[in-house]
């Protein structure tokens, strides 16, 4: 505080009007009015305070909050993989990725991607129809996901291409694979398509990212610096259990569910690898790779519940203007996790459309019904294919 106001607040002669600015006589000083300073003074002086206080306290937790938990290390590698909770790793220039490979190593390779939270095991019940069918899978773990390494990187578009680019090459693969990716991870498989034409045989998109994704108050806070940083520090297993809880119930399995989820909470680094993707991934900005992708000739199969919630099926339309080649099996009644909540349907569908890859289609152009060999999936429940053509046998859908 300056001396002229220590002068005031202290009483003593010399003073300042410090409202005014200008000098007074100690005989003309109003102590009610520099009683009124002092107190905004000494306000003021508290809340500066205070706020140290408060970032102090929010700097110190922060950073305890980074050391509470484990790094994904070679030894907490090794203790998985003894538990028989994790499958295999490998060493890319970015970091250590967990995966699954099935199948035998001269079948066609299907690379299942998924979303934004829930990593690989989400397609678990996937692996053995598709290996029974006839194809090699590869399921893993995004990076910041999962068992695979968290790196103090930016999680954009570039980032998780990259990833599945150096995976390709690790496990030598060297001939065209199908792509299927889940929420984000078809905006995955979708900008690898664009940038990776030669490498890629057919899409499967089931409720992609990309185009829009539905957002509320919480998310947009959660982007705001600082405070979003200091809440998913701390916050954010508490957060993301509570939402894996709620997909859980709708699982075959909810305890398996849950119990596979969390196994990625257990480390650090998840909250902070989840918040660097929601401020940089293009999770409703990569029109452009779809339009890329959607002037290829290449298959394509868009699997959507319509009473999805999370990425609505409102996009559908905008995504079959993209990519007109583009087949489209709509479920009413059906949301956001049907990959695991109706697994045979979905795997029934993709290895239909798997197993007609080498033969000639016709676009269904943006109404989403099929000709040709496809047609054969019209009958099937969704809204792009009309009502009452429900084929028998189809599971009963809410």
């Amino acid at each position: 505080m300056p001396a002229s106001l220590r002068a005031i607040c202290g009483g003593t002669g010399n003073t300042l009007d410090w409202l005014s600015g200008r000098p007074s006589a100690t005989e003309d000083w109003n102590p009610a009015a520099h009683r009124k300073v002092c107190d905004i003074m000494a306000f003021v002086k508290g809340f500066g305070i205070l706020a140290v206080a408060v970032l102090l306290i929010m700097s110190m937790s922060y950073w305890a909050a980074g050391k509470a938990r484990p790094a994904i290390d070679e030894a907490a590698r090794a203790a998985l993989t003894a538990q028989g909770t994790a499958y295999n790793f490998i060493e890319l220039p970015g970091g250590t990725v967990h995966y699954r490979l099935e199948g035998r190593d001269d079948a066609p390779l299907v690379v299942l991607i998924h979303g934004f939270s829930t990593p690989s095991f989400v397609w678990k019940d996937h692996i053995l129809p598709l290996t029974d069918a006839g194809y090699r899978v590869l399921a893993y773990d995004n990076f910041g996901r999962g068992l695979s390494d968290r790196p103090g990187a930016v999680y954009d578009a570039d980032l998780f291409d990259r990833q599945l680019d150096e995976l390709l090459d690790a496990l030598a693969i060297n001939r065209r694979v199908d792509l299927v990716g889940y929420s984000m991870g078809g905006a995955i498989a979708t900008i690898f398509a664009a940038r990776h034409p030669e490498r890629v045989r057919s899409l499967t998109l089931i409720a992609p990212a990309g185009l829009g994704i539905a957002t509320d108050s919480n998310m947009d806070l959660l982007r705001r610096p600082l405070i979003g940083d200091w809440i998913m520090r701390l916050f954010d297993a508490r957060l993301f259990y509570n939402a894996a809880a709620k997909e859980a119930a709708s699982a075959p399995n909810p305890g398996a569910f849950l119990a596979d989820f969390n196994r990625q909470l257990e480390y650090r680094g998840y909250g902070d690898a989840l918040l660097s993707t929601m401020r940089h991934y293009p999770l409703g900005a990569a029109q452009d790779a779809y339009a890329t992708a959607g002037r290829s000739p290449r298959p394509v199969l868009v699997i959507w519940g319509e009473a999805d919630v999370i990425v609505p099926f409102a996009h559908a339309e905008k995504l079959m203007e993209l990519m007109p080649q583009a087949q489209l099996r709509s479920y009413p009644g059906l949301g956001h996790n049907m990959t695991f909540t109706q697994a045979p349907l979905v795997s029934r569908l993709l290895i239909e459309f798997l197993s007609m890859q080498g033969t000639n289609l016709t676009s269904g152009g943006a109404s989403g019904k099929p000709r040709g060999p496809l047609a054969r999936m019209e009958a099937r429940q969704c809204a792009s294919c009309g009502p009452g053509k429900g084929e028998a046998g189809e599971p009963s859908l809410p």
